[in-house]
């Protein structure tokens, strides 16, 4: 683990990185207001909507942002059934841990991992 190499404890996360295509796939290290260690984070997304200089950090559960692919009210090809609303608030997802409970399950294929 990157701990036992380094000692030093820090979050990973992923995210965007303003709209400079050239930042795909770096790694930074940042310190956030309000976190109580740094966050190691890689660049895998651009966006528009993420001014220079600010990391849009990627949550797993909840909320889609500007882009949606999730559902089939952003895309023809939805990684997920349903509709948006499932997701909590475009921006930030659910406000609580209970909203989570409408987030669907499985990929639209419909198959659940544990039957294959």
């Amino acid at each position: 683990s990157y701990f036992s190499y380094t000692g030093d404890r820090v979050y990973f996360g992923v995210g965007s990185y303003g709209n400079d295509q050239t930042r795909a796939g770096k790694c930074y290290r940042i310190t956030a207001s309000g976190v109580d260690r740094d966050l190691i984070v890689q660049v895998v997304n651009q966006g528009g909507d993420v001014p220079d200089g600010n990391f849009d950090l990627q949550v797993g559960d909840g909320g889609y942002g500007a882009w949606d692919a999730c559902v089939i009210d952003g895309t023809s090809v939805p990684q997920f059934d349903g509709s948006g609303s499932q997701w909590g608030d475009v921006y930030g997802g659910w406000s609580t841990i209970a909203g989570c409970d409408n987030l669907p399950k499985y990929p639209h294929c419909g198959s659940n991992p544990a039957d294959s």
